[in-house]
């Protein structure tokens, strides 16, 4: 049973329908990493030995968090072919007839993603890396605001439909 969410969506099919990314995850994502940029920023004054790198590492997590707000940065698209993920104004394409299960991972106890399988990525290193990780062989790089089981049920059951059409 669709979640009470994702009906509306589902009744969009055949689409395409376009998700976005939270935006109040990815403003308090540059909110932190501004914040920890400054303190790389103050341990460079400081002579501090991990100053650079934290620096580094946090300037490249505020541009980037920042870069994500950005419109037509990042999206997921579905119509009655198959999906499309945008991330970093990047977009890759998938068919529905190219890719398997739809699934809710947990990655760490805090964070569940929703996995995949891609034929496509089944010789590839990062695929086995995945694979062994979260049993599929990739994954979507945001819930685009939904909490990661009702994402899965919502592609699946769009699938579903797409299938039954064609």
């Amino acid at each position: 049973m669709p979640s009470r969410d994702i009906e509306p969506i589902l009744s969009r099919f055949p689409g395409p329908v376009q998700l976005f990314p939270s935006r109040k995850k990815w403003l308090l994502v540059l909110l932190i990493s501004g914040v920890l940029t400054l303190g790389g920023v103050l341990m460079v004054k400081d002579h501090a030995p991990w100053g650079w790198p934290a620096l580094i590492f946090f300037g490249l997590c505020t541009v980037l968090s920042a870069v994500m707000l950005l419109p037509g940065a990042a999206r997921l698209k579905l119509d009655a072919d198959g999906f499309q993920v945008t991330a970093f104004f990047r977009g890759r394409r998938w068919r529905w007839q190219d890719v398997k299960k739809f699934e809710a991972v947990s990655v760490t106890p805090q964070h569940r993603m929703v996995c995949f399988d891609d034929p496509a990525q089944k010789g590839s290193m990062l695929g086995k890396i995945s694979q062994s990780y979260a049993g599929h062989n990739s994954a979507l790089p945001d819930t685009y605001g939904f909490p990661a089981d009702d994402l899965a049920q919502l592609i699946t059951q769009w699938r579903n439909h797409a299938q039954r059409q064609g």
